[in-house]
C-alpha cells in the first residue's frame, strides 16, 4: 500500500437507475477490492441523501454504486480499467461518469462504525458490532442468535435487503447436521448464521482478500472457528456435496456460476443479491441449470430465490 500505517483506498461512486446499476456493478468488479456495493436512496425533503436500506419501505430515487480501489502500485492500471468499462457502457447506454476521493481506512472505519448499531434481522437474528457491548434486550432476547461482527471493508454487514433475504431464509431452510456452502461470504455473516443455526460444517468462499480476512476474524469472534472455514476462492474450491448452497452476489454472477455447473453441488440453494429487474434472468438460468423455483422473497426492489434441484436431476 501506498501508506503503511494506514492504507487508503480510491472511493469511486455513481448514481443510476437499477437496471443500469446492475451493469456498472458488473462491469467493475474484477477490477475493485471488496466487491461493489449497490445502496439505494430517496431524497429527503431538505435535501440530501438517505440509505434506504435501513428502512423497510420501497426504495424510491436512484442507486449508489459504490467501490473502492486500493491506492497502491495497481492503482493506475485500476482505474484505466474501470474508466475504459465504463466508456463502453457508455456506447450502449448513457453512463454517468463516476466521482472519486481518497478515503484513508482508519477513518473510513471510525466514520462507517459511528452509523452500525446493533440490528435484529429475521425472526431471531441479532446483529451485534464488536465494539458495542450493550445490545436491544426486548424480542426474547433468550432467544437470539447473536452474531458479532466487524465487517471491515468485506460486504455483509445485515443492512442490506439482499443479506437480510438470505438470512431470514436460511432461518427456515437450515437444519441441525447440515453441510452448507456460502459462496461470496464477505465478512463471513452467513457462514456464522449457518453455523448457529445448528450446520455441522460450512465452508464459505470469496474471491476478495479482504473479505476472507475479515471473515476468517469474525468466525473466530463469534467461536464457530470448529466448524465455519473460509477459503479463498469460488465455489470450485469447496469440494464435495452439499445439503444446502447460499449465494449473495450479483444476478450476472450467479447465472455464471448456474452456466458452469452450480446446480449439482447441492440439492437446495438460497440466491441473492438480485435486483427485481434480474430475477426471471436468475429464474430461467436456475430452470435451465435443473432446478426449480420453490419460493420468491422481495424485500425493496431485491429478491430472494429458494430453489431446489429437481428429482430427475438428483
Amino acid at each position: 500500500m501506498a501508506m503503511t500505517d494506514s492504507p487508503r483506498w480510491l472511493e469511486l461512486s455513481l448514481e443510476a437507475d437499477a437496471e443500469l446499476a446492475e451493469a456498472i456493478s458488473e462491469a467493475l468488479f474484477p477490477y475493485v477490492e471488496g466487491g461493489v456495493a449497490l445502496e439505494q436512496t430517496h431524497r429527503h425533503p431538505l435535501g440530501g441523501e438517505i440509505a434506504s436500506r435501513w428502512e423497510d419501505e420501497r426504495a424510491e430515487g436512484p442507486i449508489i454504486v459504490r467501490a473502492y480501489l486500493p491506492d497502491d502500485e495497481t492503482l493506475a492500471e485500476r482505474k484505466r480499467k474501470v474508466e475504459e468499462v465504463l466508456a463502453y457502457l457508455n456506447m450502449v447506454r448513457p453512463t454517468p461518469q463516476p466521482t472519486y476521493r481518497i478515503v484513508a481506512q482508519s477513518d473510513w472505519a471510525d466514520a462507517w462504525k459511528a452509523s452500525f448499531k446493533p440490528l435484529r434481522i429475521g425472526r431471531r437474528i441479532l446483529i451485534r458490532p464488536s465494539w458495542i457491548n450493550d445490545v436491544p434486550s426486548d424480542h426474547g432476547a433468550d432467544r437470539d442468535l447473536v452474531i458479532t461482527l466487524d465487517p471491515g471493508m468485506a460486504f455483509g454487514t445485515g443492512l442490506h435487503p439482499t443479506t437480510q433475504l438470505c438470512a431470514a431464509a436460511m432461518e427456515d431452510y437450515v437444519q441441525a447436521g447440515m453441510r452448507v456452502l456460502d459462496v461470496g461470504s464477505g465478512s463471513g455473516i452467513l457462514s456464522i448464521l449457518a453455523a448457529k443455526l445448528g450446520a455441522r460444517e460450512v465452508v464459505g468462499v470469496d474471491t476478495d482478500d479482504e473479505a476472507v480476512r475479515a471473515g476468517r476474524e469474525n468466525v473466530l469472534a463469534n467461536g464457530v472457528g470448529d466448524r465455519v472455514t473460509i477459503a479463498h476462492g469460488s465455489h470450485e474450491v469447496a469440494h464435495g456435496v452439499y445439503d444446502l448452497v447460499v449465494v449473495n452476489i450479483l444476478a450476472g454472477v450467479i447465472i455464471r456460476m448456474l452456466a458452469e455447473g452450480l446446480a449439482s453441488r447441492a440439492p437446495r440453494f438460497i440466491f441473492s443479491g438480485i435486483l427485481d429487474a434480474q430475477a426471471s434472468d436468475v429464474a430461467r438460468a436456475a430452470e435451465a441449470a435443473g432446478l426449480s423455483i420453490t419460493e420468491q422473497r422481495a424485500m425493496n426492489d431485491w429478491i430472494g430465490l429458494v430453489c431446489t434441484r429437481r428429482s430427475k436431476d438428483r
